[in-house]
């Protein structure tokens, strides 16, 4: 089972089982991958960074807003140690592959 634990602003993830390893999907629509940092640490892989608000403007007021803006942290908790193989970041998603090392 997975446990998620979440902290500030929470980007969605998808979590598949393959052979040998994991895929985890993170969504992070406007985040710059400069701005992007993945660690694994035991049986927890963790994603954090921070999504910047590029139009803001004194001389704006608004009328609403629903996005996060800021830094995220997203801790993903997997049934085992598993240690970060490769990534790819396109169009806002985070493609992390893992392998097991257990």
């Amino acid at each position: 089972m997975m446990l998620y634990e979440r902290n500030g602003w929470n980007p969605r993830a998808d979590v598949y089982r393959c052979a040998g390893g994991w895929l985890v999907k993170v969504e992070l629509a406007g985040v710059a991958e400069e701005d992007l940092r993945v660690e694994v640490q035991g049986d927890n892989l963790i994603v954090e960074g921070r999504r910047r608000d590029l139009c803001i403007d004194e001389a704006r007021e608004y009328l609403s807003m629903e996005i996060s803006y800021d830094w995220f942290r997203r801790v993903i908790r997997l049934p085992g140690h598993a240690a970060a193989t490769r990534m790819h970041y396109r169009d806002g998603m985070l493609m992390i592959y893992l392998h097991d090392t257990e």
